[in-house]
């Protein structure tokens, strides 16, 4: 399997607080028609944390549905145990997915210790039936895994690649430069998917391309075709929406950005809350001047 381009991390939709399959599968009918690459099952931005695990199984069922044997299939499986995070990886696995995102373990996070997680994951790609990616994101867990660990990691022939969403490029292009060669690294913070072009990503996992995909799959086309300067004015436009969706609003940002786009995105579920009508028309604004030609 060769993993590269822009996967949005896709949003669990909800109505009344139960989960709104119909919707899900209407979302993903649209973003099929896109350049997107793949998709991301049960990340962060599907509010994972807040499904039961017969929900989770039902999200990845009709998932598996709705996705073309085309795009990639990488569903999110990190539980705070090994044993369970293994449990889950091979349930998934035999539902079809073509490659799961593990998460570092973090409610105990002052015994999560390099050797520690990196035990964790070799425990973990070492009983997988399919290709585990690792999953760093220190604004959630307030873990940083360190170049020389994932590098480190990088050498297990079933640990195929990253999703560092650090933010920090000086982080990413040194992991690039110290893993394994082919070890498949995204970047999942869209304000630096350029620069993360730059130094070498093969792509990105980015929570605003649920709500206007087309356009980040254009940053990267435009990038793998030298045409430079336009990838660095389109990642410019691109960025304060980007942020609003994710560190300035959050996941109810990003859900009214995509109903504001013509996806479902509903309200997330409890205690999250969607943003105000002032909210909304900021975001509208956002997308309004994103989408008008430069």
């Amino acid at each position: 399997m060769k993993l590269t381009g822009v996967m949005p991390p896709i949003t669990t939709p909800f109505q009344d607080g139960k989960l709104a399959l119909d919707k899900l599968k209407k979302n993903f009918q649209k973003w099929n028609k896109t350049g997107l690459s793949g998709y991301l099952i049960l990340g962060s931005n599907g509010e994972a944390v807040y499904l039961n695990e017969k929900e989770k199984i039902k999200v990845v069922e009709i998932s598996r549905e709705s996705i073309p044997t085309s795009k990639t299939m990488l569903v999110g499986t990190g539980m705070e145990s090994t044993h369970e995070t293994i449990h889950f990886t091979n349930r998934v696995a035999k539902m079809g997915a073509d490659c799961v995102l593990v998460v570092t373990p973090s409610y105990f996070k002052g015994s999560m210790k390099p050797q520690i997680l990196h035990d964790h994951f070799i425990a973990v790609a070492d009983s997988s039936r399919i290709g585990i990616l690792i999953y760093n994101v220190p604004q959630f867990t307030g873990i940083n895994l360190e170049p020389e660990v994932v590098a480190k990691l990088s050498e297990h022939s079933n640990i195929i690649g990253i999703k560092d969403s650090s933010g920090n490029i000086g982080q990413l292009s040194e992991i690039i430069y110290l893993s394994k060669k082919g070890f498949y690294v995204f970047v999942g913070s869209a304000p630096v998917f350029f620069p993360a072009l730059c130094v070498g990503a093969v792509g990105g996992i980015l929570a605003v391309a649920n709500a206007v995909p087309q356009e980040c799959v254009r940053i990267q086309n435009l990038f793998n075709k030298g045409k430079i300067s336009e990838a660095r004015t389109l990642q410019g436009r691109l960025t304060p929406l980007a942020k609003a969706v994710t560190t300035k609003y959050g996941i109810g940002g990003l859900k009214a950005a995509m109903d504001l786009a013509g996806y479902f995105g509903g309200d997330p579920r409890s205690p999250l809350k969607r943003p105000d009508k002032k909210v909304e028309e900021e975001l509208r604004q956002l997308l309004l001047s994103f989408s008008l030609p430069a």
